[in-house]
């Protein structure tokens, strides 16, 4: 795994981050804004390694800390706890079947607000809760499962780009074939 991967999935984070508080269609369309950060860690805890994931976890949240009014760093933990289960369990996951990435980002994108309400109740915080409350958790949850969709062949291809491949008069080297490309 290389540097620049680790480095792509961060500033995919970052720039999810943005887009999530600067565009407001969703929110004005369907009342809920749709989290981009559990299905990017899906992706990394799926194609990636540990400090890959601790590095989302850590950067991932305090940038959107830093642009909402959520207690700072308050998705940290949470967000740490589905990498490292998706981690932990990643030999268990078909990467390559769609239905999967929707379902591991859907559950992530469920399991993130509520393990960041469990935190928020547990630290005397009072959120706003009423029956619109689960709409937009259903909402959020069905969008992570589609961006977890859209995310992995965006950001596998980059890493395509990205990897370091030793060439030879500008052809690719298979290791496994003798013959060139």
């Amino acid at each position: 795994m290389n540097g620049y991967h680790t480095a792509s999935i961060l500033l995919a984070a970052l720039l999810g981050v943005f887009i999530e508080s600067a565009v407001t269609l969703p929110r004005d369309l369907l009342g809920a804004q749709v989290n981009p950060l559990p299905a990017l860690m899906v992706y990394a805890a799926l194609q990636s390694n540990v400090l890959t994931i601790t590095l989302l976890a850590i950067c991932g949240a305090f940038w959107q800390s830093a642009l909402s009014a959520d207690p700072l760093g308050i998705a940290l933990l949470p967000l740490f706890m589905v990498g490292i289960f998706i981690e932990f369990n990643r030999r268990q996951f078909a990467r390559r079947e769609r239905f999967v990435r929707f379902a591991l980002g859907a559950a992530a994108s469920a399991s993130v607000p509520l393990l960041t309400l469990f935190l928020l109740l547990t630290l005397g915080h009072k959120p706003l809760l009423n029956g619109f409350t689960l709409w937009q958790w259903l909402v959020m949850a069905v969008g992570g499962g589609l961006l977890a969709l859209l995310i992995f062949p965006a950001l596998d291809g980059l890493r395509e780009i990205l990897t370091d491949k030793p060439r030879r008069d500008g052809y690719v080297i298979d290791p496994g074939q003798d013959d060139f490309k």
